[in-house]
């Protein structure tokens, strides 16, 4: 994706030419253009100032690019000039009681920690809050044998400037592919109600789009796009495998359950840069928010049993296990008690697997103190380069 700075001329013709002047050497600046780059002259039309103006794109045109150094690129000791996402902010003291900035700054790599000792007013006086892209120069150096920025100066980025999806983390799973494994599980749920309940969900084009690039979470376990996904297929696969152990399982009941349990963390999260919570999802969370929407969709379904439905509601509702997690019920049933187990497995396993190879990424056997965990965890002797 490239981006162009284009200029009008007094004929309603917009030319883009190798010094952004056109023919009287005038500067006309409009706007910005965003569009996929082709190597041949493009002619379209777009709508400006209240009309339709032909464009022509001269491919030789000078681009306008922001500089970026992934993250795991830095090294100790070099001055950099790149942009980053703001993950995190905070306001701290120095011994002198003056305020500084703490910062978490993130790309699709991974993030770093960075602090911005003077001049940090538009840290400060939330200017630039998390979420937002900064172009900073800084120097690279450590902090307790981690990696930390030293910003000298920032200043704010408009993200249309941007290719967002570099500033994000990505599950490693194509989404596509696992789009295609969901779709096969739904295939496998024979009792037509609970089918017809799957499809109408999975088969919509916006609420899979959705679901197929949300996180699991904000700060835990698969907080990247495509975790929930990633996730989703993790528990049913555990849910699955618990299953076959024990006699009377109602495997389409805790099927249909593993696919949607955490179906509303599509309206929970905002995830167009940093992950943050929607005022829904803090107010209402996903687990209420799928119980009230299955009553919702069985309301469409011509002949849904009500205690499949209310059974399907109680796996939902106590999913996280506890009260004090977040549900209002605990699991009563063998298939809510499965999907309890399932979920828990691949979140604290996950979680286990990132913070190792953090840690032997570092050159660490012992990872940093995690706070899912509360504890610090063995990784292991780092594997020998």
């Amino acid at each position: 994706m490239l981006k162009f700075i284009f200029n009008k001329d007094g004929q309603d013709n917009i030319h883009f030419n190798k010094d952004g002047q056109d023919g009287q050497d005038n500067i006309h600046f409009c706007s910005i253009l965003t569009f996929n780059f082709l190597p041949n002259l493009l002619d379209f039309t777009t709508p400006l100032r209240n009309k339709s103006i032909s464009i022509h794109i001269n491919p030789t045109c000078e681009v306008r690019t922001m500089k970026h150094i992934p993250i795991t690129n830095l090294q100790v000791s070099t001055k950099i000039e790149s942009v980053y996402l703001v993950k995190e902010v905070e306001k701290k003291f120095k011994k002198t009681g003056a305020p500084f900035a703490s910062l978490l700054l993130q790309d699709s790599t991974g993030t770093a920690s960075a602090v911005m000792w003077d001049n940090a007013e538009p840290f400060l006086n939330n200017d630039i809050r998390p979420g937002d892209f900064i172009l900073v120069k800084a120097t690279v150096g450590e902090y307790k044998e981690q990696l930390q920025v030293t910003i000298q100066e920032v200043k704010k980025i408009d993200a249309s400037l941007l290719d967002v999806q570099k500033f994000l983390p990505t599950s490693k799973r194509p989404l596509e592919e696992m789009k295609a494994e969901i779709l096969g599980y739904v295939g496998q749920v024979k009792e037509p109600h609970l089918h017809a309940l799957l499809e109408a969900l999975f088969l919509d084009e916006k609420f899979m789009e959705l679901f197929l690039r949300a996180p699991a979470a904000r700060m835990m376990h698969q907080a990247y796009i495509g975790g929930l996904a990633e996730h989703t297929l993790a528990v049913i696969k555990n849910a699955l495998t618990i299953a076959a152990n024990y006699e009377g399982i109602d495997t389409d009941l805790l099927l249909t359950a593993a696919l949607i349990h955490d179906g509303c963390k599509v309206y929970e999260y905002a995830y167009t840069t940093a992950i943050n919570n929607t005022d829904k999802g803090r107010l209402v969370g996903h687990i209420s928010m799928m119980g009230m929407m299955l009553e919702t969709q069985t309301a469409r379904i011509q002949g849904f049993p009500e205690e499949t439905k209310m059974l399907l509601q109680h796996i939902v509702l106590s999913h996280h296990g506890r009260k004090e997690y977040g549900s209002p019920k605990v699991p009563m049933t063998a298939e809510a008690m499965i999907l309890f187990y399932a979920d828990y497995i691949d979140a604290y396993l996950s979680t286990f697997f990132e913070e190792k190879r953090k840690a032997h990424k570092k050159g660490q056997k012992w990872t940093e103190w995690v706070q899912m965990f509360e504890s610090y965890l063995y990784a292991g002797e780092p594997p020998i380069k």
